[in-house]
């Protein structure tokens, strides 16, 4: 903090009741706020999460569901493994035939006198 902010913070601080009723009030703000909070967890989240739970649930029972999901992944697998067949395998035997010629012209030859 700046030396000014502080001192204006002190100065408040200094000014208000010598009593502790600013220590009061900022217990009663934070008791408050989390009592509010609680609230309206319990009463507007809880059960919007609980219906959207019941809503998946309910969706993941259905058999039509399922049906669709194997359409679907079964028509991303073809389109996947095609892509692998035509495109990532070429590159990949590139790949190797670079690193299997480098390793085979780079092999130290043994002298037979060992």
């Amino acid at each position: 903090m700046r030396p000014v902010t502080l001192t204006i913070l002190l100065t408040i601080l200094f000014a208000s009741s010598a009593r502790a009723d600013w220590w009061d009030g900022f217990t009663d703000t934070v008791s408050g706020g989390l009592n509010n909070a609680a609230g309206w967890f319990k009463e507007t989240a809880s059960p919007a999460i609980r219906d959207k739970f019941n809503e998946y649930k309910e969706k993941l029972q259905d058999p039509e569901t399922h049906k669709n999901i194997r359409e679907w992944v079964a028509e991303k697998y073809e389109a996947a493994s095609e892509f692998t067949k035509e495109e990532i395998v070429p590159e990949l035997k590139k790949v190797y035939e670079a690193a299997t010629a480098d390793v085979t012209t780079s092999e130290p030859k043994k002298d037979d006198d060992e």
